[in-house]
């Protein structure tokens, strides 16, 4: 239970602490599902500046908002046992540097929308507000665990964007694009493993009256975060088939939801910390596995 993806060591260098701080490893979350948002969109690889620029935007916008959560939870985490080693409670950070932090992610997220396309651009500030508004949700609802999550599905919409938005003036035709099943798909899956950080919370959430569904259902939560995943590739099978994609994307399919089982197990065991962590190694291989499958022209099933 004393596991915590934000802590940092003591009597380490500063670009350590950043990236403990950063947890800049949990981007492997988000880049697999915007290049799926691209490469399913379009159905052909995306020109590598578009590639690039959105690796930039999810890396800025990490900065912000990661930064962002921890200044919103300094109190909370300094009164959290398991989180009392992160770097804005130890001071290894500053609230000063914390704010610069912020305002260099916005920066380049926004630099690296407009880069991309206009509608990449216009639709950034509604990205960063979600993202922005996120730690503030669970001081007043269980369902801050859907918009952290939401933040996940996110990832392929804003690929979507900013493949689409090269190629269509029209903002209705720019959203009609976008393989909204793998966003949903992705939503429900982060839904789960967010509830892998916040079950071992559970009673100090409670005292400190917080919200999320692991205080909210109490021993059931580790049960809803399994079906919330079993949902998730269930409609990821949907989309497999809707959006007509080949064998190979159905075989990542059915491995990503092989590793969440696997993950799940972990949680049962109390190990969340390798349990969380798991989900990552899910992403990376159905983001790569319905590439590979676009970029062959795999046949459909």
């Amino acid at each position: 239970m004393s596991w915590d993806p934000g802590g940092a060591s003591q009597g380490k260098g500063k670009l350590y602490v950043i990236m403990r701080f950063l947890r800049i490893e949990q981007t492997l979350f988000s880049l697999p599902m915007a290049y799926l948002g691209a490469f399913v969109a379009l159905k052909k690889i995306p020109p590598v500046p578009v590639l690039i620029l959105i690796f930039f935007a999810l890396f800025f916008l990490r900065i912000a908002g990661m930064t962002n959560d921890n200044l919103a939870d300094r109190e909370i985490d300094a009164k959290n046992p398991r989180t009392r080693t992160r770097p804005l409670v130890t001071g290894a950070i500053t609230v000063t540097e914390a704010k610069v932090m912020i305002a260099i992610g916005l920066l380049g997220f926004f630099v690296s929308a407009y880069l991309v396309n206009f509608w990449a651009f216009v639709l950034s500030p509604i990205v960063a507000l979600v993202v922005m508004t996120y730690p503030y949700m669970k001081r007043y609802t269980a369902f801050a665990n859907y918009h952290l999550a939401s933040i996940q599905g996110l990832a392929i919409f804003s690929g979507a964007v900013a493949a689409l938005g090269l190629y269509y003036d029209s903002l209705v035709k720019v959203l009609e694009g976008v393989p909204w099943l793998f966003v949903i798909a992705t939503i429900f899956w982060a839904v789960g493993f967010d509830l892998y950080n916040h079950i071992p919370d559970m009673e100090y959430d409670r005292q400190m009256g917080l919200h999320s569904f692991a205080v909210a259902l109490g021993n059931l939560a580790l049960s809803f975060a399994g079906l919330n995943q079993l949902i998730s590739v269930i409609i990821d099978l949907m989309a497999d088939f809707t959006y007509g994609l080949g064998f190979l994307s159905y075989i990542a399919t059915v491995l990503h939801g092989l590793i969440m089982a696997y993950a799940y197990y972990l949680a049962t065991r109390n190990d969340f910390g390798r349990a969380f962590y798991y989900n990552i190694y899910s992403s990376i291989v159905l983001g790569l596995g319905i590439d590979i499958d676009v970029v062959l022209g795999i046949p459909r099933l």
